[in-house]
């Protein structure tokens, strides 16, 4: 469910199928893989102790709200889509490359795999990595078979609207976050 939220990189992958075909959503989500294989290597290889602390945690999910307060702000003050679905087609290595670069510096996939991913990266280590990995791969492949094949059916409007549903559940995790942020601050607390 979490991959499948509205993101930078959902998003670039989605736009790279409807723009150019599933070939270059594909490329794209290969860079966007090639990310989180990074991510898993710097949790496996001792980032995980750093992050589950309490104080990291509070602060992880504050800066995680106020992006997502952000980002839902954009999508509703944006102004209307103008998406051209034929535009020249990209170079295969420079989307692949834009894919890895969107993901690294993607705060939502940070905060994914900090927050919701180093702390059960320990148990079941392998089990683990291979359910996270076909999860994401096939959330990303549902997008790009889904893009190919409404290419022609997608209009602008369609697009507005999906920015706003977007909009709405950024907004929601936002708050989810800030709970969050709250409890683990009250728990801190107590200590």
């Amino acid at each position: 469910m979490v991959a499948l939220t509205p993101g930078p990189d959902i998003l670039f992958v989605l736009r790279n199928t409807l723009n150019f075909g599933g070939k270059q959503g594909f490329l794209a989500f290969l860079g966007i893989f090639s990310g989180w294989i990074i991510f898993l290597s710097l949790i496996y290889f001792g980032l995980s102790q750093v992050f589950n602390g309490i104080f990291i945690q509070i602060s992880l999910n504050l800066i995680g709200g106020i992006y997502l307060f952000y980002i839902s702000y954009t999508l509703f003050k944006k102004p209307k889509n103008h998406i051209n679905f034929h535009q020249k087609l990209e170079k295969s290595l420079f989307i692949y490359f834009k894919g890895l670069l969107i993901n690294l510096s993607n705060p939502k996939a940070i905060l994914f795999f900090t927050i919701v991913i180093s702390p059960f990266i320990n148990t079941n280590f392998e089990i683990s990595l291979i359910i996270l990995l076909c999860g994401l791969s096939l959330s990303f492949l549902l997008v790009i078979f889904l893009g190919t094949f409404s290419r022609s059916f997608i209009s602008n409007t369609f697009f507005d609207r999906i920015d706003k549903i977007c909009g709405i559940l950024f907004l929601a995790f936002g708050i989810l976050l800030f709970f969050q942020a709250y409890k683990l601050f009250l728990m801190l607390q107590s200590l």
